[in-house]
């Protein structure tokens, strides 16, 4: 799989952009494990390329246990990204702790037409 890896100083955010092999003019952001590149963040993108998609990984950190401290803007600047290299189809995925966050940035930012929230919270 074709990847491209981006730094949270360089780039504002931390995640792994993983483009589907035969084309794709949407992208999913996949909120999912502890890093853009670990075994949930790598199923995550086999299956969702298997449905046509461009996947962005993301995590807060570089090998991050922890959800507590994920800013929005990190999203918000993925979204920009993705938006900019032929993205018009923008959608989130996330799951528990997420899930929450997926929900949260879809009631922010009206570029994300598609929500997956696996078992969020039931608060927000």
């Amino acid at each position: 799989m074709k990847k491209l890896r981006f730094d949270k100083e360089k780039d504002g955010f931390y995640g792994t952009y993983w483009s589907c092999k035969d084309g794709s003019d949407c992208g999913m952001i996949a909120v999912l494990g502890d890093d853009p590149e670990d075994h949930m963040a790598r199923a995550a993108v086999k299956w969702l390329h298997t449905l046509g998609l461009n996947v962005m990984t993301m995590s807060p950190e570089k090998k991050a246990s922890g959800y507590h401290n994920y800013p929005l803007e990190y999203v918000e600047k993925a979204i920009q990204w993705l938006k900019s290299h032929h993205n018009r189809k923008i959608g989130i995925l996330g799951a528990s702790t997420t899930g929450t966050m997926a929900l949260t940035a879809a009631s922010f930012f009206p570029d994300i037409t598609l929500t997956i929230a696996m078992t969020p919270s039931d608060f927000v």
